[in-house]
């Protein structure tokens, strides 16, 4: 199994319900999206305060690299991929085995 982190720092202009839309958009692929086995969404709550402006994060779970290679390339993730093209003022995205 793979796990898949975006962390993701908003612009100062999103709106609740852009949030919204992205989270529902992102949690609805687990049943688009053959090998994904788990998705998450949740945003910070530490109060260490060294989240340095990430806000939110996405986790998936895929089955396997092959799972993955169906994610980049299906228009579900390219749907998500434009919602977060004019709200993210930045993301880091971390892969590994699980």
């Amino acid at each position: 199994m793979i796990r898949h982190i975006l962390l993701l720092k908003f612009t100062s202009e999103i709106k609740e319900q852009q949030l919204a839309t992205i989270r529902d958009t992102a949690i609805s692929m687990q049943h688009q999206i053959k090998g994904i086995s788990a998705i998450e969404w949740g945003s910070n709550v530490s109060s260490e305060n060294k989240n340095k402006g990430f806000t939110h994060a996405i986790t998936m779970t895929f089955d396997d690299q092959k799972a993955i290679s169906n994610y980049l390339s299906h228009p579900a993730h390219d749907k998500l991929k434009d919602l977060l093209i004019d709200s993210v003022a930045d993301i880091i995205v971390f892969d590994y085995e699980v």
